[in-house]
């Protein structure tokens, strides 16, 4: 067993201390340690060896683990300050999403579930009065067109306020206070054209709620679940970090309650079902979530056959292969990671027409990513001119 199916056999919802402990001198418990930080797991893993009144054999490694949960306890408490302050400035409450609201409101405890920015969903029309307040804050924009890369939609622009470049390229590890501000317009999640939009009656079922001191508003449990599954699958799709948003859907599932019949006709009503059938069913296969007995059923019959097929194929070693894979340096790896990425989305495309949408974007170079480096690195200096 490898450190990180050793890792999430603790996670599980259904996990024994001690069957987890008769196997620990198989593993190196610092490799352990390592793993959980390096994946976004440690203070989720200490708060489990916690519960369980029990510490790792090495201390060094449980030494780790304790370090993680208590810088992750500091930055949980300057993202509350951070979320308040923006939260007293804005002219209208918005959907807070994501990591920010499960922190406060699901997990079992602060500073559990680190993140890297603070997920914001607002009207469009209340976009601009929403940037003129964060810019009011110190913050600077930056904007994106959704026509180039990948095609994402649903935030055009981020917010950073000073300099909060992290101090390591892994967002788990990231020491910096403020966190990243990414104002959503929608809740389309879109990958070379691949769409799935869940924003149709969610902010009619939306809930007022108190947040970090300041009033806020929620995703109804159904569309909360929907939200976490579909985001999920689509990380594992783009082939970005996907454990800590698997441990999300998982906590959830152990800690929340979700109106099920609502949520199955949501997914269906929203053409989402095949998505959620891929994050429930690796939640139940990876942590052992208890789920309706006719939930898996019933998403998989309203999927089509190949996005059922894509969702029950997925498996650990999947997720990592795919979520693990090394930098980019040269032009010729990104025209192969290019190919490889429509070749993954494609495998989740709902029709006919959204298979060769996907496969456009491979021949539509110009915008591409790899197209607009192409470019820059022909544009002479002026160094180079003078």
């Amino acid at each position: 067993m490898s450190a990180v199916e050793y890792l999430l056999a603790a996670l599980r919802l259904d996990a024994a201390p001690d069957d987890w402990f008769a196997r620990l001198s198989d593993l190196d418990q610092d490799d352990l340690a390592v793993t959980a930080l390096a994946l976004g797991l440690a203070p989720l893993l200490h708060h489990r060896l916690e519960a369980w009144g029990r510490n790792l054999p090495d201390p060094r490694a449980q030494a780790k683990l304790a370090f993680a949960r208590r810088a992750e306890e500091d930055r949980h408490s300057a993202l509350r300050a951070q979320l308040g302050e923006i939260l007293s400035r804005l002219p209208s409450a918005p959907i807070v999403l994501k990591g920010a609201y499960l922190a406060e409101k699901v997990y079992p405890a602060p500073g559990l579930r680190p993140m890297n920015d603070i997920d914001l969903l607002f009207r469009p029309q209340d976009l601009p009065a929403a940037a003129a307040a964060l810019h009011t804050l110190g913050y600077a924009s930056k904007e994106k067109s959704a026509d180039l890369g990948p095609g994402i939609t649903k935030h055009l622009s981020t917010f950073k306020r000073g300099d909060v470049t992290p101090s390591t390229p892994n967002p788990y590890l990231s020491g910096v206070g403020d966190r990243m501000i990414e104002p959503h317009r929608s809740l389309e999640e879109s990958w070379f054209g691949l769409k799935c939009d869940l924003t149709p009656g969610m902010w009619e079922r939306s809930a007022e709620i108190e947040l970090a001191g300041q009033r806020a508003r929620a995703l109804s449990p159904a569309d909360n679940l929907l939200h976490l599954c579909v985001h999920l699958t689509f990380h594992l799709i783009m082939g970005s970090p996907a454990l800590v948003q698997l441990a999300d859907l998982s906590v959830f599932l152990g800690r929340a309650e979700a109106d099920w019949p609502d949520f199955l006709s949501r997914a269906q009503a929203l053409h989402a079902s095949g998505y959620a059938y891929a994050a429930l069913l690796l939640a139940s296969r990876a942590f052992g979530v208890s789920l309706p007995p006719k939930a898996l059923p019933t998403l998989a019959a309203a999927s089509p056959p190949n996005v059922r097929a894509a969702a029950e194929s997925l498996s650990l070693p999947d997720v990592m292969r795919r979520t693990q894979r090394p930098p980019l340096r040269t032009t010729p790896q990104r025209l192969k990671r290019g190919f490889e990425d429509r070749l993954e989305t494609a495998r989740w495309a709902h029709s006919f027409s959204e298979w060769l949408r996907v496969w456009w974007t491979l021949f539509d170079v110009r915008r591409t990513d790899t197209w607009q480096l192409i470019i820059k690195s022909r544009i002479p200096t002026s160094k180079s001119q003078a």
